[in-house]
């Protein structure tokens, strides 16, 4: 099992979770709150930073009961948030990935990677960047 399929399956057990297509009925079927808070618990993420990612203020997130769902369009971004994540973990480590997003980075005309996070295009540029980490190319 890949690291990809053990992390969505420990933020969304009992979930087929096997192909794009199960990604987007998840993303339709919308993220509990519960969900939430396995998937910030396993990617290392406060409450304050997924707030500053989503286009959901941090209050608005308290607000919700853990069998509330969040909208198709959050639930989608924070799929691919988590994908992001599983690749960089992949090529750095939990920890060292963790702290990566977290600092400063020339390739992003020192911008923090987790500050771009809150664009589908943002997410898409880390990814590149952490591709090319994989690769072995200067980022």
């Amino acid at each position: 099992m890949s690291t990809m399929e053990s992390l969505l399956q420990d933020i969304f057990p009992g979930q087929p979770l096997d192909s794009r297509a199960d990604l987007i009925a998840l993303s339709r079927g919308g993220i509990s709150m519960k969900e939430v808070h396995r998937l910030l618990a396993a990617l290392s993420l406060t409450l304050r930073e997924i707030s500053r990612i989503l286009p959901v203020s941090e209050r608005q997130l308290n607000r919700y009961r853990d069998d509330d769902t969040l909208r198709k369009d959050l639930s989608s971004h924070l799929i691919q948030l988590v994908e992001l994540f599983e690749q960089g973990y992949a090529v750095f480590g939990k920890e060292k990935f963790d702290r990566w997003v977290r600092t400063e980075n020339r390739a992003i005309d020192n911008n923090r990677p987790i500050d771009l996070m809150d664009t589908p295009i943002g997410i898409d540029l880390i990814n590149d960047i952490v591709g090319r980490v994989a690769h072995g190319v200067y980022s």
